[in-house]
């Protein structure tokens, strides 16, 4: 019998939740908010041990685009730039799917993912012609946790551990449906979070 940590909250699920590690992916619960930051939320995780724990959100894009933090003659293309978390937000991240050949000391976290590397041989990709949409994403910021707080987190699902999704999924253009998406993959058990509505006061 699947174990209810909350019986009153009609968001948990009954069943066994994954732990979330490198790679995997943290999906918001419809009620998160966290000042806006966490709204629907798809993160990807790139570290989580007893220390604590280290994310990026994949899908809330910012009003800037990358010749707004870096000049244009170091990376000639405007890509979009996402929020990827609330602290730090002066710091410049990069997933991507290109691999450690094209990027040296990029780290792989799983799913055909990688973050960071060598940003001098991205910049020579990128400004050789490189292809960007669909395989890089630039973010401010990035997500942190204590220790054990992100666990008691997940424990009173304030987040759902998805490890099976792939990298075109993540890296696409289409971030509006990246949650839906996500959510979509645990199957009809999870239909409450797929059908709550983002302004709940306005049925």
């Amino acid at each position: 019998m699947p174990d209810m940590k909350n019986e009153s909250d009609i968001f948990n699920i009954a069943d066994s939740t994954l732990e979330p590690i490198a790679g995997s992916l943290l999906v918001a619960k419809p009620t998160v908010d966290g000042d806006g930051c966490f709204e629907r939320s798809v993160i990807l995780m790139v570290t989580h041990d007893d220390t604590g724990s280290m994310g990026l959100i994949l899908n809330h894009p910012t009003d800037l685009k990358l010749s707004d933090v870096l000049p244009h003659d170091l990376i000639v293309v405007d890509a979009p730039l996402y929020l990827g978390g609330p602290v730090q937000n002066d710091m410049l991240f990069f997933v991507h799917d290109l691999g450690p050949d094209l990027i040296p000391d990029a780290q792989a976290v799983g799913n055909g993912l990688y973050v960071g590397g060598d940003f001098d041989a991205l910049r020579r990709y990128v400004n050789g012609g490189g292809a960007v949409d669909g395989h890089i994403r630039f973010l401010s910021g990035y997500s942190g946790w204590a220790a054990g707080q992100l666990q008691a987190e997940v424990d009173i699902h304030s987040w759902a551990v998805l490890d099976d999704a792939d990298a075109g999924m993540l890296l696409s253009g289409n971030v509006g449906d990246m949650w839906q998406l996500a959510v979509n993959r645990f199957g009809d058990r999870y239909r409450m979070w797929r059908n709550w509505p983002l302004d709940p006061t306005a049925n």
